[in-house]
């Protein structure tokens, strides 16, 4: 069988090449190259594996009854609000009129309604329509049968999580254990300071491999590999769709920032222990979140497909509310540390992106050091066959 998708939709993979990557990890080789290079893999993991449990993002960016948050999963629109109840509630963002987008912003808010650009329809909070002009003598329409059509979602751990296909495991289930450290970060109330959007030309899984290995940070993070050895901390392990670990930081500094660790001189986050608040932890909610869980701040990235070798990803900084609320607060050393890091990571991804399409290029062997590259590889592998059957 060849590395490919089939026209039908149905996905076609070696399952030999997948059954190896499940293989334990000192005999384990990474996924089969046709899974970073045809489109129609990604176009049955945007139905698939994206299809299930997504994070949107953080929690914060609907605090308000009125603020949406709106994102695109392959060629669907989605956006979370907050309704007047203080109740989340996802919605694909199409009017049921004529399907117009009704938000075209990542990210805004309304007092009371939302309105269609297109003919004016208009929405409560709860997506229940409130408003269809010219509808009056046509016949069976019903106001109440022409609300926004729903999508399943779910606050979680202060994260911002839909179900497209609404067929997924309870969302506990899904997060698992790493619920626990996101509620001990107290990271649903912590506050946004800075974010960024990056174009990267890489596949998804590819960002994902990356940013859960640093055998790459001696040569491509010298400045990050200056604050924590790529040889520090250890895996972490537990239920649930995700992966991750620690790494520890170097002696005399505070968090990953610029000026060395000690730029910003913030307090840590409230609650964490003596060796929490010299490390940094690193994990990857299934399949687009990947959450840095630092002493002082939170970073947020999720990854959002958009062609095999394209992936557009947001990135996110979370600090405590008193600090933020200090007037001497300045989050610039964390968020100009972490885009450098970023830049120098969609490079190299960028680079893996072109050898991986080679023709006759062969999927390479983890090494013994790449245990969360391995199992963020098997959780990709055990979804292509279950559907290989």
């Amino acid at each position: 069988m060849t590395e490919a998708v089939a026209g039908n939709g149905k996905l076609e993979l070696d399952r030999a090449g997948l059954e190896a990557t499940l293989r334990p990890l000192e005999r384990a080789s990474m996924l089969p190259p046709a899974a970073y290079a045809e489109p129609a893999i990604l176009d049955w993991e945007i139905e698939h594996l994206f299809g299930g449990w997504v994070c949107l993002g953080h929690a914060s960016a609907i605090a308000a009854p009125g603020s949406w948050l709106m994102r695109e999963i392959g060629p669907t629109s989605v956006f979370a609000m907050t309704g007047a109840d203080g109740e989340v509630r996802a919605f694909l963002n199409a009017c049921r009129h004529r399907g117009a987008r009704l938000v075209e912003s990542t990210e805004g808010a309304v007092r009371r309604r939302i309105q269609c650009p297109y003919h004016a329809w208009s929405y409560d909070l709860d997506g229940s329509l409130v408003a269809a002009p010219h509808m009056d003598g046509v016949e069976d329409f019903d106001h109440a049968c022409n609300g926004l059509i729903g999508v399943r979602s779910a606050l979680v751990g202060g994260l911002v999580l839909v179900d497209l296909g609404g067929e997924a495991p309870d969302p506990g289930e899904h997060v698992g254990e790493l619920l626990g450290r996101l509620e001990h970060w107290r990271v649903g109330e912590l506050e946004r300071a800075g974010g960024t959007v990056y174009d990267v030309a890489a596949n998804w899984k590819a960002i994902a491999e990356n940013y859960n290995e640093c055998l790459h940070c001696p040569g491509v993070h010298p400045e990050l590999n200056r604050l924590s050895d790529y040889r520090s901390g250890d895996t972490q392990h537990g239920d649930g769709n995700w992966c991750g670990g620690s790494m520890t930081l170097n002696e005399g500094a505070e968090t990953m920032g610029t000026g060395d660790g000690h730029a910003g001189h913030r307090p840590a986050i409230a609650g964490l222990d003596e060796r929490e608040v010299t490390s940094v932890y690193y994990f990857t909610l299934f399949p687009n979140a990947l959450v840095s869980l630092h002493p002082d701040y939170v970073m947020l990235h999720t990854l959002w497909p958009r062609d095999v070798d394209r992936t557009e990803v947001t990135c996110e900084w979370f600090f405590e509310p008193e600090t933020v609320a200090r007037d001497d607060f300045d989050p610039s050393d964390a968020i100009d540390f972490w885009d450098m890091v970023n830049r120098q990571d969609w490079h190299v991804c960028e680079l893996a992106q072109m050898g991986i399409r080679a023709k006759g290029f062969l999927a390479g062997r983890f090494s013994s050091h790449e245990g969360d590259v391995h199992r963020f590889d098997s959780l990709v592998a055990e979804r292509y066959l279950e559907a290989l059957g």
